[in-house]
């Protein structure tokens, strides 16, 4: 019971901290107006319910980017894109829901499995891809045609949905950008796996880490129960973040690292977002 509650401690502990994202739905730009024509649609899945967000380029798309957590991070995907560049079609990929993270779905649909009771609420990791795979994105490919590249960006559990996606369906897409992932979840267990983890590599993999994630003690916002927690965290991951773009490289997948300065884990969430729109519209 201790173990479980020390456990239960850990999930909850972004959602009490100042490293949290912001739980404010961003506004979009009104100046993208001019630029997109956006779009809500509702999908059922197993008795779930999901909504997409579309931007949809006035101009021809040359790209497509799915993001999750679709309800918080597509305004800030939309807001990322330079509107003098070509544009990208983006599907932001969310819940039936007015709260800009939906905490229990989110754990639910972006975790491995894991054993141990503290981490029973997720591991639906598997249905989740399936939905994805043979709804989501026939869906899009049906109503707005298949943009070519396509490109994955996901944050935190969102980020390690992009690693069970890498690991079990690796050409769903072909750039995979991989914020902040979750390697505490599970005690890291997911990757003590058969090597090599990706069967055929996609074009690139991008993983990025705030640096007060990396260095916490950094932070001069972090109080002491707060670094506490973290570091608690920390010590529940079998590789951080670095090592384990590292291990991708090594492994033949094309990998890069990056580590976002001054910023905590929710905060580095427009600036992952803002440099993964960089390398769509290069």
């Amino acid at each position: 019971m201790r173990i479980f509650l020390f456990c239960l401690t850990l999930l909850m502990a972004p959602l009490i901290t100042h490293a949290a994202p912001d739980f404010q739905i961003p506004t979009i730009k009104p100046a993208m107006n001019a630029h997109y024509q956006f779009h809500q649609q509702d999908l059922n899945f197993e008795g779930k319910a999901y909504r997409l967000f579309i931007a949809e380029p006035k101009k021809p798309a040359h790209a497509t980017l799915y993001v999750l957590d679709g309800n918080a991070q597509f305004p800030l995907a939309v807001n990322a894109v330079d509107p003098n560049l070509p544009l990208p079609l983006i599907i932001g990929v969310g819940y039936v829901s007015d709260k800009a993270y939906a905490i229990e779905q989110r754990t639910r649909d972006y975790t491995f499995p894991a054993t141990g009771e503290a981490f029973k609420q997720g591991g639906q990791a598997v249905d989740f891809l399936r939905f994805f795979a043979n709804q989501v994105k026939p869906y899009v490919v049906e109503h707005y045609g298949k943009t070519t590249p396509e490109y994955f960006f996901g944050h935190s559990f969102g980020g390690l949905f992009g690693l069970y996606v890498l690991f079990h369906q690796p050409t769903l897409f072909d750039y995979y950008s991989i914020a902040s992932p979750s390697l505490w979840w599970g005690h890291g267990e997911f990757l003590k796996r058969e090597k090599p983890w990706v069967s055929l590599p996609p074009k690139s993999v991008w993983v990025s880490l705030g640096e007060f994630e990396k260095f916490p003690e950094r932070d001069p916002e972090m109080t002491p129960a707060q670094l506490e927690k973290i570091q608690q965290r920390q010590k529940m991951a079998w590789m951080n973040a670095e090592q384990l773009a590292t291990e991708l490289q090594q492994q033949g997948v094309p990998t890069t690292f990056q580590l976002i300065t001054g910023k905590n884990h929710g905060a580095v969430i427009p600036e992952a977002i803002a440099a993964t729109m960089q390398q769509i519209q290069r």
